[in-house]
């Protein structure tokens, strides 16, 4: 009889061990996705207001260009030559620079709680 109550609390407390570490688990989950879905969002919020002021100083640039150059349509061909210049090399590299990048980003960021338990 004794052996049977014994076994009857060792599962019970293990089956309320296991329940509150699932428990603890999916919060840990919640924490991990809030964290990246705000740090996703801020950065998308930060990615189009420096479109935006690029598109604008961009403008800003074609006339500039276009009143040295006394032709609007040579000064905005211009802008673009140069950004075309600068689109070739993310082209060439988007792997090493920016796909790499992006990726060890998000696992830092779901890391991040574990490396401050160390």
């Amino acid at each position: 009889m004794e052996h049977d109550q014994f076994f009857q609390e060792v599962k019970l407390m293990v089956s309320d061990y296991l329940s509150a570490r699932i428990q603890l688990l999916k919060y840990d989950i919640y924490e991990k996705s809030a964290k990246l879905s705000a740090t996703l969002f801020s950065s998308l919020v930060i990615a189009m207001l420096a479109s935006m002021m690029l598109f604008f100083l961009s403008l800003a640039l074609g006339f500039y260009l276009g009143s040295v150059f006394d032709s609007y349509g040579t000064g905005f061909m211009v802008v673009t030559g140069i950004y075309m210049a600068m689109l070739l090399p993310f082209i060439l590299f988007r792997k090493r620079w920016i796909e790499k990048t992006i990726i060890n980003r998000i696992i830092e960021q779901l890391t991040e709680k574990e490396e401050d338990e160390k």
